[in-house]
């Protein structure tokens, strides 16, 4: 499967950070390539559009995830912890508790659970239909 790259005026959530540079969009996208390669061959099970829509919105939700990492404070409207796994979120009167749903113990997954976006690529890659398949 050849990887389609994403580029800075097709990332769905560009107007969530302020001010973001080709080169930070750049780093954070090449780092994201490097740890999550494999998202690249998820859904495989899935017609080529469909397959190909996932790991698109996949791959945003990682690219801003990094991006919420390197530079914290342009992010706009999204919770994060810096590199502190994120367990709780306050909204209001109302405090919101994240179950742990990473299913593999000291898994680079691990590293997604420290900002919603990390969250929302974790439940992509967690439950893409490759990771339900028995092999005898």
């Amino acid at each position: 499967m050849e990887k389609q790259y994403l580029q800075l005026n097709d990332f769905k959530f560009k107007d969530r950070f302020l001010e973001l540079t080709d080169a930070q969009f750049g780093q954070a996208l090449q780092i994201v390539n490097a740890q999550f390669s494999g998202v690249y061959g998820l859904w495989g099970l899935c017609s080529p559009p469909e397959a190909q829509a996932k790991r698109e919105l996949c791959i945003n939700y990682l690219v801003a995830w990094k991006l919420m990492e390197m530079y914290p404070d342009s992010a706009l409207d999204a919770s994060g912890m810096g590199a502190i796994p994120l367990t709780m979120k306050r909204a209001g009167s109302v405090l919101l508790r994240y179950k742990n749903t990473v299913r593999q113990d000291n898994s680079v997954l691990e590293l997604l659970t420290t900002n919603e976006y990390g969250i929302n690529a974790l439940n992509m890659i967690q439950s893409a239909p490759e990771n339900f398949m028995l092999w005898a």
